[in-house]
């Protein structure tokens, strides 16, 4: 009854106030109940951040790169001579022996060459058969007449005559030699010519290109054309893979490499790498004023069953080290620093959080990188610490100066 009475007399009160300020008491009403809920009534507060433990594991180091297949023995078939393709006998994939004819040259040309290179060398050793004859008679009269004027026979003059004649003889015989020399060298070359009018497979191999038809003209000169490319032997063959610089360092020759091919998406095969090449290439973009540097690595292929074509491109996984049972974090933990801490840092570190303690950080040093998790070899960690990842209400800022992986890994 007491509180009906009560109720009445507020209701009758709160009735009597005028409207602006049952407004206002319906207003300090609503703030007190929305502070009270606020308080009382709150969802329990989530976690500032995401952590994960420090655990003990397996972890491997592998480079991935990727390049060509190709034979590890090319040759290519040039044309020494110009002229028209009169025919080709060989096309792409062509198995030839050493000595097998491929194709023919138009030998009109040259053959009319060899044939005028032909007659002037017979006619230049008639001329020196005709200037022996004629040196061997100046010789013999000058040595008469040598001996008929050590006897007052004949007069200075006369012998003089004959010395002329014998020394005019012995020019024409010398003239004469390198007349023939010269014709025999242009018959030579002529039948050189003629001989390089047929295009022969200087190996055993296959054509892997082709690269004139018939009727089309060729013309030799400072540079050779090419004609065919040929691969020695299909059976053995080779990756040429480039690798950054962060990356080749660790790559030794004889470590196997496992490859994959886009013409064969469910198998892996493997290489073994044969070398190692100090010779680099460095590459730019037009976005960029940096350069890339890479290597060349060669990794030897077995093509016993002929799966691989020339010109496939590889992708390439070697494992270059692993290690047992050591500390590792998630990369993402190496990455991290909180989004109110404005600090730089020159050093490689880790986010620790511990029961009742504010965020710290641990300098640490690294061995292994993997895809997901990285070694610890040094610093104030233990299997079981947690270490902050990322936070849950902000992104995390990547400050904590951890050298970044050279190429891809896993």
């Amino acid at each position: 009854m007491k509180k009906e009475n009560l109720f009445k007399r507020i209701w009758k009160k709160f009735t009597s106030l005028s409207w602006w300020k049952k407004l206002l008491l319906l207003a300090v009403i609503l703030l007190a109940a929305y502070f009270v809920k606020a308080h009382f009534f709150a969802a329990p507060k989530a976690p500032q951040f995401r952590t994960a433990k420090i655990k003990k594991g397996d972890i491997v180091e592998l480079v991935e790169a990727s390049g060509p297949i190709n034979p590890v023995n090319t040759t290519t078939v040039g044309a020494l001579v110009s002229g028209e393709i009169l025919k080709i006998l060989v096309d792409y994939n062509t198995p030839v022996k050493k000595g097998d004819l491929m194709a023919i040259i138009d030998p009109t040309q040259t053959q009319a060459d060899y044939n005028q290179a032909v007659a002037s060398l017979s006619s230049a050793k008639e001329s020196l058969a005709a200037a022996k004859i004629s040196y061997d008679l100046a010789k013999l009269n000058r040595s008469r007449y040598q001996e008929l004027y050590a006897k007052e026979y004949v007069s200075k003059s006369s012998l003089e005559e004959y010395e002329l004649a014998y020394v005019n003889a012995k020019s024409a015989l010398n003239s004469a030699e390198s007349s023939v020399i010269q014709a025999q060298s242009r018959m030579d070359s002529a039948k050189k010519d003629l001989d390089n009018t047929q295009i022969i497979s200087p190996i055993d191999g296959m054509v892997l290109s082709k690269s004139v038809s018939e009727g089309q003209s060729l013309t030799s000169g400072f540079s050779t054309p090419e004609l065919f490319v040929l691969a020695q032997d299909l059976t053995k063959m080779q990756i040429e893979a480039k690798v950054s610089e962060a990356d080749v360092v660790k790559i030794k020759e004889g470590q196997t490499a496992d490859f994959t091919l886009d013409g064969y998406p469910d198998e892996k095969f493997q290489g073994t790498v044969r070398q190692v090449r100090t010779n680099y290439v460095s590459t730019s973009s037009n976005s960029s004023s940096s350069s890339n540097t890479t290597y060349t690595v060669v990794i030897d292929v077995d093509n016993e069953n002929g799966k691989f074509m020339p010109g496939m491109t590889a992708t390439i996984t070697i494992r270059t080290q692993d290690k047992k049972d050591v500390l590792l974090v998630p990369n993402e933990a190496l990455r991290f620093s909180p989004s109110s801490n404005m600090e730089k840092y020159t050093t490689t570190g880790l986010w620790l959080l511990e029961p009742g303690k504010e965020p710290h950080r641990v300098d640490v040093k690294i061995g292994i990188i993997g895809s997901d998790k990285t070694e610890i070899t040094e610093g104030d960690v233990k299997d079981g610490d947690r270490v902050i990842v990322r936070e849950n209400n902000t992104a995390a800022q990547v400050s904590s100066g951890m050298p970044r992986p050279g190429g891809r890994r896993r």
